[in-house]
């Protein structure tokens, strides 16, 4: 919260100096206020920008990362004066607010919402650049150091649990609660399912059981509540919860415990679901067409 507030100051900081005029311009038009003078190292093109960022219209924030999060990748700028001629002009830990024409995005990307008038403003604070490999061996010591917290968790879940069970080769952990009839779904097969999905803590994320969600207070009049329809083994959703599928009878009921490798693995989905978080979902498989 106090890092979006600060992003949120500059932004009217911002504001207040676009009042005023006191822009500094770039030879190719690009108008820029640098609010912030950070002492790391230079953008690079090519570089992958780790800050936050504010999209705003002049009098009003569109969107806001309140966090650092991986914001884009510096590429050759497509017209004049866009945003990654501004991303190049920046170093680590600077902030910076850049201005850029809706008449020249909407040329050359297809249209601007009208919202944002005159300009797209965009605030930006850096925090790191990384090169494609320096953000990949992060990655890799990153998720080496997940999963061996992982397979401690998961250890203690079952055992907590009092289940004995080994992992399918990929790394599920498929625990039948039920038994269904006939063979388990073929790849392809439209299946119909009722899923309650939780992380190993116990946090319940989604569900479409209407009952679930009443009980959890995350009911949401809006939405209805049906098994699932989807086709099984086909890539669409995440890798643990296809295989399970493909395990399942008609009738059949089990808990399916979801490595982060098998599900979403570095990316952060929601708040409920951080990067690097094993998934257990409570699947029947209700029919199979």
């Amino acid at each position: 919260m106090k890092k979006n507030i600060c992003l949120t100051m500059a932004l009217m900081l911002a504001m207040a100096l676009s009042a005023c005029g006191s822009h500094k311009k770039t030879s190719n038009g690009l108008k820029y206020d640098l609010l912030v003078k950070g002492e790391g190292r230079a953008a690079q093109m090519g570089d992958i920008v780790k800050g936050m960022m504010a999209l705003s219209s002049q009098d009003s924030i569109i969107f806001a990362l309140d966090k650092s999060e991986f914001l884009m990748q510096i590429q050759e700028p497509i017209f004049p004066g866009d945003l990654n001629e501004g991303l190049l002009m920046l170093h680590e830990g600077d902030s910076a607010v850049f201005y850029i024409p809706a008449d020249s995005m909407a040329k050359y990307m297809g249209g601007v919402p009208d919202m944002f008038g005159k300009y797209v403003i965009y605030s930006i604070k850096v925090d790191k650049f990384y090169t494609e490999e320096e953000l990949q061996q992060e990655n890799l010591i990153k998720a080496a150091e997940a999963k061996e917290i992982e397979k401690e968790a998961i250890a203690k879940y079952l055992a907590d649990n009092n289940l004995n069970i080994e992992p399918t080769e990929s790394g599920l952990y498929f625990i039948e609660t039920q038994k269904g009839k006939g063979k388990p779904a073929e790849e392809g097969k439209i299946v119909k399912v009722n899923y309650v999905g939780k992380r190993l803590d116990g946090k319940l994320f989604d569900t479409n059981i209407e009952q679930v969600a009443k009980d959890n207070n995350m009911y949401m009049p809006q939405r209805t509540y049906e098994p699932m329809e989807v086709p099984a083994g086909m890539g669409q959703m995440i890798p643990g919860f296809d295989e399970a599928l493909t395990m399942m009878p008609k009738g059949s009921k089990a808990i399916v415990i979801i490595p982060f490798e098998l599900a979403y693995g570095e990316y952060a989905v929601s708040e409920d679901i951080p990067a690097y978080t094993t998934l257990v979902f409570e699947v029947e498989m209700v029919d199979i067409q």
